[in-house]
């Protein structure tokens, strides 16, 4: 629990994306910021409630698009006497708009996948052509998990090109990279950038589905990666000025190239994990940082194995000192049950891998989306990682 905000006797209101009550004291009243605020409405919200601090980007539904609101409004409100730590508006343009994220990498020499910026189906279907099956077209403003798609075949182009679905123009057509993904959480404060231990997110698959793949907890780069990743992580920091949480998901290719898939203006699916591998929670260190508590460089001190579990099977307690956690517990990052399954997350100290890996081979069949192998793999590779300061250095 973070220590009481206020001086005695005095009311303090706090407004996040999530429930925040746990994470005070008892003298702090706790709302939600609801979605599809507008400038104005977010504006008499704030003042009605008369809150004292209010704290975005707590990876809640429904709030992927709300980011450049908050930037426009945050140095107005603060100016008022509020305190709304937002990012800058520019990073939060290359956080919701894949168009422009895409437009501004070409620009800067990041490394990202071939990409076409589309206006309409006929620009569409001209930049498959150039590009090459298979692609993903990516609508540049969608919420997370949505308004991606995946075309394989001429007949999935034309349907997805002509509106089947919903499709909103503009699209962004990017060549399907291969190899291997992994991702990366950061948190911006005003003097320096901290970063969790890079995540391994598995084999680039043909779904384009991390979540049910195995995924670990810290993940080594290799050099040639490891210095592009710095290289564009210290240019978005310098130049478009983050401010609180962030994240970037990216390729590494056989020959070692990096490839820049997206950039998001939050913490999101990684957190249990960075959680469990440092013992430190995103998202309270998030908490810490808008209220000018200091939050140390996390290191890696475990392995954090994800596990895509069918909904209705419950995983056996694993060896005594291997953690297991359905939920982690952040109460800014509870994890719902959808699409058939959960994840769990296995956290495994130094020197118990033999242990762990038993464990998983004796997991009733069915029970995991994915089979013993691959998750022993991401294991191994977790355990070559632990020990090696695996963060991005600032």
């Amino acid at each position: 629990m973070i220590p009481p905000l206020t001086q005695a006797g005095a009311e303090v209101v706090v407004l996040g994306f999530a429930d925040l009550s746990s994470c005070f004291g008892t003298d702090i009243t706790c709302g939600n910021l609801p979605p599809g605020l507008t400038d104005e409405a977010l504006e008499t919200l704030l003042r009605d409630y008369k809150a004292d601090l209010a704290i975005p980007n707590m990876n809640s539904p429904g709030q992927e698009q709300m980011l450049p609101t908050y930037a426009r409004f945050g140095p107005r409100w603060q100016a008022a006497g509020g305190k709304l730590p937002v990012h800058s508006e520019e990073f939060a343009v290359l956080a919701t708009d894949k168009v422009a994220f895409h437009r501004t990498a070409e620009e800067r020499n990041w490394p990202v996948p071939r990409g076409e910026l589309c206006e309409g189906p006929r620009a569409l279907m001209t930049a498959v052509d150039a590009i090459g099956l298979p692609v993903i077209v990516k609508e540049a403003r969608s919420e997370s998990h949505a308004g991606r798609y995946v075309v394989r075949d001429r007949e999935s182009l034309a349907q997805v090109s002509h509106g089947v679905g919903g499709i909103t123009y503009p699209v962004l057509a990017q060549q399907l990279v291969t190899g291997h993904e992994y991702a990366v959480e950061l948190l911006t404060l005003p003097s320096h950038t901290i970063a969790w231990p890079v995540a391994s997110l598995g084999p680039l698959d043909s779904n384009c589905a991390p979540g049910k793949r195995a995924r670990v907890e810290p993940a080594l780069l290799p050099d040639r990666a490891q210095e592009a990743l710095i290289s564009v992580l210290q240019d978005i920091v310098d130049t478009y000025r983050p401010f609180g949480p962030w994240q970037m998901d990216f390729a590494v290719s056989d020959d070692a190239g990096l490839q820049v898939i997206e950039l998001n203006g939050r913490f999101g699916g990684l957190s249990n994990m960075s959680w469990a591998s440092t013992g430190d929670d995103p998202h309270l260190g998030h908490i810490h940082a808008v209220l000018g508590r200091p939050v140390e460089q996390p290191r890696p001190a475990r392995v954090a194995l994800e596990l895509p579990v069918h909904n209705d099977a419950e995983l056996p307690p694993p060896p005594a000192g291997l953690g297991l956690a359905s939920f982690v517990g952040s109460p800014t990052n509870q994890v719902p049950l959808t699409a058939g399954y959960y994840r769990a997350v296995l956290s495994v100290p130094d020197g118990r891998e033999r242990e762990a890996r038993d464990w998983l081979h004796r997991l009733p069949p069915g029970f995991l989306l994915i089979g013993p192998d691959e998750a022993t793999a991401q294991l191994t590779r977790g355990f070559h990682a632990l020990g090696q300061g695996t963060a991005p250095a600032f």
